[in-house]
């Protein structure tokens, strides 16, 4: 046995920290011996290598059969998730040797297994679409080593003498960097999500993304000029496809440098540089969304032309025959079990990018949402509509909070916040017109109040940007903020309402209050549709999920949004001293119903009636005992539903509902025949239906919601009539159509 390693061996991070903060601790035989290994191991010089195999095997003896050498900082627990060095099933770095020397781009250049110049279209093509698909692969959660640090003319593209090859490498090398920056900004990736290292690769640092684009646009009229002057149709072909691949990187780079901030070292603080700015960020995204459309249409033309590159070799793992070695930066790789990385297939790696771009037009759009509450609808719905990927909701999170707490990088969060709250519900001290929105006490109990919980929103609007998994987790955690936050915006309430003069008609009672239980509210019940989606839920835990649903949560949100538009109307009422002396005609109806938020109140009364038709439907299940439960011995109820509603244990607003309360609602309702409640639920499907479809101009998911209605309101007839009554057969809740609303279905 040689102490010879690869960079895949470990010492215990522990036994690092204990050595360097106690060096007067004088170190033990074996302490000595792995110090002289640890210097060995960091300068891999031939003339320190020292052979301990004997004396290795002459400590072995000394252990019985079973017994491990136990350290205060290197327990079972290290020892069960070490990594066993130089084991090929183990050790990453081993994976080294399948290869007598990995390839490098010197060795590449040396024995003539890349070119420098001279490139032929074909394999310019089969090398630009082998990149795509190892930066789809990076961009899915691989390592950048082990997929785009592979193309080895990506490692010193300067000495690269094809003009079209060395720019497409120094622009994917600042679109890599650009993709990065924008995830490690906007921070809402999870460890499976990306791996951002670069691993010290420079990716041409000295080049500014300006140079890069003008190198491509070079290589383009150069292109152009060879494509004139060929006679032949293949080649004609062959330089038109190669000349959109870099067209489009091109594109692509222009649009990714116009969206990310470089500028917020220049911003200031102030209404004057918001409108200063508002008008040119405006500007600038028409031109990105052009770049966008312009290489939307040269993606589809890359698909079409893929067969005219070099193609991977079968068999081999290798992206493309010339330019790449996947095993060139093995020993870069942590210490960790080897990982089998397949490089996406071209054609779904052009597909991926389509999409993404799809995405990221859509994502330029939170540019429109000037609101808190906007944007937060905005994020919402996207991640719904298009289930997007990191890069895609990196972007939004960038876009609309590049630096700090500064919204498009000009105003502040908490002007955002107040105004958000003035929309809402407009608190008299929020109102010029009224005489707290001077009052210097008044002022700096509200900037307090939002100064200390401005956090909680800004969490809120990154939580969605997460994976929709993460995005559940992290919104248990913030809910045990929510009950900080209510009894706050309650003392704030109070507190201004004791400011108020009593001649003042206008009253503060729970305004803060009232947009913090909205909000709130919102976070419990994507909470709970959240694990639907998941499905995280048991078929026999739906009667008390839709319960919780129908009977609290959608019916709060319409009582919160209702008391928001009546106390708006009060305000507007009570500030305009005609209205109130004018007859009884109120010209003000239409101009109040313009300005309140119709479609949100009727779209959650709507949500109200389906919950209430899924709750019904499956009181109506469990007294025909056709959904199975599991077995008594092994199972609790009350256990079960304490532990999916924890998260609304500690809020004060709304009070949690205890399990004795939805025990005692379910014995009521079991005691009406099954055929009543399924008449029952049929009428809260079709009443659901209904308000959907009297809104003018409903988007995709209120089509989807109105045909699983429509669905089930034909179900719940049927077994009202008595379909199916002789059968136990156990129904089915189809989720394809709506991922919070299942489809019913009950066979004979």
């Amino acid at each position: 046995m040689c102490d010879q390693s690869s960079e895949a061996e470990v010492l215990p991070q522990g036994h690092q920290n204990e050595e360097s903060e106690n060096p007067s601790h004088p170190p033990s035989n074996v302490e000595a011996e792995a110090a002289a290994a640890t210097v060995g191991q960091m300068e891999p010089c031939a003339d320190d290598w020292n052979e301990i195999t004997a004396q290795f095997f002459d400590c072995v003896k000394d252990l019985k059969l079973g017994e491990l050498v136990h350290d205060s900082t290197f327990g079972l627990l290290e020892a069960m998730s070490a990594i066993e060095m130089m084991d090929p099933k183990m050790d990453a770095g081993m994976s080294c040797n399948r290869e007598a020397t990995p390839l490098t781009f010197d060795t590449a250049v040396e024995t003539g297994q890349i070119k420098l110049n001279n490139l032929l279209a074909k394999e310019l093509i089969g090398i630009i679409d082998a990149v795509y698909s190892c930066t789809v692969s990076w961009l899915e959660g691989h390592s950048m080593a082990q997929t785009v640090l592979t193309c080895l003319y990506l490692h010193k593209p300067n000495r690269i003498e094809c003009k079209t090859m060395r720019s497409f490498s120094i622009a994917i090398q600042k679109i890599i960097n650009l993709i990065r920056n924008f995830i490690i900004r906007a921070n809402v990736y999870e460890e499976e999500d990306f791996q951002h290292s670069s691993f010290d690769y420079n990716l041409s640092e000295e080049v500014t993304e300006t140079k890069a684009m003008n190198m491509l646009k070079a290589a383009e009229e150069e292109l152009i000029k060879k494509t004139k002057d060929t006679e032949d149709e293949r080649e004609r072909e062959e330089l038109q496809a190669l000349l959109a691949r870099v067209r489009f990187t091109r594109l692509l780079l222009h649009s990714l440098v116009g969206m990310y901030p470089l500028k917020q070292g220049n911003w200031r603080y102030g209404q004057e540089v918001a409108a200063q700015t508002a008008v040119p960020l405006k500007t600038e995204m028409i031109d990105i969304v052009k770049s966008l459309n312009g290489a939307l249409e040269l993606a589809q033309a890359i698909e079409k032309t893929i067969e005219l590159g070099t193609q991977p070799v079968e068999g081999s793992d290798a992206p493309n025959p010339m330019g790449f070695s996947m095993m060139v930066n093995q020993r870069l790789l942590p210490p960790t079990f080897p990982r089998s990385t397949k490089i996406k297939d071209r054609q779904l790696s052009i597909q991926y990018l389509t999409e993404l771009i799809q995405r990221i037009k859509h994502a330029c759009k939170i540019a429109n949402c000037t609101s808190y509450h906007a944007a937060l609808n905005f994020l919402m719905d996207f991640n719904k509509k298009f289930t997007p990927c990191l890069l895609s909701r990196s972007i939004p999170q960038t876009l609309y909070l590049p630096a700090g707490r500064l919204v498009f990088g000009v105003k502040p969060l908490i002007e955002v916040l107040k105004e958000s709250v003035r929309a809402f519900i407009a608190p008299p001290a929020l109102r010029p017109d009224n005489p707290l929105y001077n009052n210097p006490f008044a002022i700096n109990c509200i900037n307090s109040f939002f100064e200390y919980h401005e956090q909680t929103f800004y969490s809120l609007f990154a939580i969605c940007g997460y994976n929709r998994a993460r995005q559940r987790d992290h919104l248990g955690l913030l809910l045990l903020n929510f009950a900080h936050l209510q009894d706050g915006a309650e003392r704030v309430d109070v507190y201004l309402h004791s400011l108020t003069p009593r001649s003042e008609n206008s009253r503060h009672l729970a305004c803060f209050g009232t947009w913090v239980f909205y909000h709130c509210l919102r976070a419990m019940s994507f909470y709970l549709l959240a694990g639907l989606e998941l499905e995280l839920y048991s078929v026999h835990e739906y009667l008390y999920i839709f319960w919780y649903l129908y009977q609290y949560l959608f019916s709060w949100i319409v009582s919160a949004l209702t008391r928001a538009e009546t106390f708006l109307a009060e305000q507007e009422y009570a500030a305009d001293p005609k209205a109130a002396k004018a007859s009884q005609k109120k010209p003000k109806s239409k101009k109040r119903k313009t300005k309140t938020d119709v479609k949100e109140i009727l779209f959650n009364e709507a949500m109200e009636m389906l919950c209430g038709g899924y709750y019904k439907a499956l009181v109506g299940f469990y007294k025909e005992d056709r959904i199975p439960e599991p077995l008594p011995l092994f199972d609790n109820e009350q256990v079960r539903f304490e532990h999916r509603f924890a998260p609304f244990a500690n809020l004060s607003t709304p009070p949690p509902m205890p399990y004795s309360e939805f025990r005692q609602m379910k014995f009521i309702m079991i005691q009406s025949p099954a055929t009543e409640l399924y008449a029952a639920a049929a009428k809260h499907f079709h009443e659901a239906r209904m308000l959907l479809e009297t809104f003018p101009n409903p988007d995709e998911e209120w089509h989807d919601i109105v045909k699983v209605a429509k669905t089930n309101y034909v179900m719940m007839n049927l077994l009202a009539s008595g379909h199916s009554r002789q059968s136990k057969q156990p129904p089915e809740f189809d989720f394809s159509c709506h991922r919070y609303f299942p489809i019913i279905k009950q066979r004979k």
